[in-house]
């Protein structure tokens, strides 16, 4: 073959050549979908911004700083230039307009612990990740059967804030993580208004009519501040009657696995919950 034959085949070869697909370009308002794509090949997929799991902790650069996941920085979004942004479906459905303009936009139901499972599977596939995220997905859900409970425990969840305690329904995550766990959550026997979905304001009276075996406490704020304001409460208050039934103790859960829905680590979650559960059996 002549030197010119050879270079023609080779423009012929290069021209044909079908060049190598960008990564999706990602933003997230939920952190637990950033944990989980960064476990992904990063030449199919990239976080290239995401809302902030801690009020005061922003993402490490290059990450575009979405700010707070309630009221994220459309400026910042614009900078990012997304190919897919995700939400949440309860928490961003009225900002799903706003949203579009920056990217096609995907809302997750996150609300239940197969729910936000199911979530992450739509992503995988929606950033052609589908088998990957599927096998992740499945060793949680794996992880998650092997913490059940075989008695289940008289459970009271509550949510504290530096004012007020609300009780944890099942129809939040967390909730509905205890559930899984065999956590007999006695939230779901009171009623009252609920400024949070899932999340019910019930006075002192009505929470010290239950009888939890064990007590287990999400802190939104200083952690300590909180467990004090509960024990001041438990100790000398209304409250006084939970502190006798509580034979397995009273908690506050870690931050890191349940501030915010952990998604893949959620069978780590549960198995926080199983050892609470078990260590202070009377």
């Amino acid at each position: 073959m002549s030197c010119a034959v050879a270079a023609l085949s080779l423009v012929v070869l290069l021209a044909g050549a079908t060049p190598a697909a960008e990564p999706v370009r990602v933003a997230t308002l939920l952190p637990y979908v950033e944990d989980a794509l960064v476990r992904l090949d990063p030449r199919t997929v990239v976080v290239v911004a995401t809302a902030r799991r801690e009020l005061h902790a922003p993402p490490p650069a290059p990450v575009i700083d979405l700010g707070n996941p309630h009221s994220p920085s459309f400026e910042r979004l614009a900078e990012a230039h997304a190919d897919l942004i995700v939400g949440d479906r309860m928490m961003h459905a009225a900002l799903a307009d706003r949203l579009g303009a920056h990217g096609e936009v995907l809302l997750v139901d996150s609300s239940t612990v197969d729910a936000t499972l199911d979530g992450l599977e739509e992503v995988g596939r929606r950033v052609g990740a589908g088998p990957a995220m599927a096998r992740a997905v499945g060793e949680t859900r794996a992880g998650l059967a092997a913490q059940a409970l075989a008695t289940p425990v008289p459970t009271l969840l509550l949510f504290g804030t530096p004012g007020s305690f609300m009780v944890v329904s099942k129809r939040t995550w967390v909730g509905d993580l205890a559930e899984q766990v065999k956590l007999r959550n006695l939230g779901d026997q009171v009623s009252g208004s609920e400024r949070f979905p899932g999340f019910v304001q019930a006075s002192d009276e009505v929470l010290a009519g239950l009888r939890p075996e064990l007590i287990l406490l999400i802190a939104h704020g200083d952690p300590t501040a909180i467990r004090a304001a509960f024990d001041q409460k438990l100790d000398a208050g209304p409250l006084a009657p939970l502190r006798a039934s509580a034979s397995r103790g009273v908690h506050v859960l870690p931050g890191a696995q349940f501030a915010t829905n952990p998604g893949l680590r959620l069978s780590d979650a549960a198995a926080e919950l199983r050892e609470l559960a078990t260590s202070g059996e009377p």
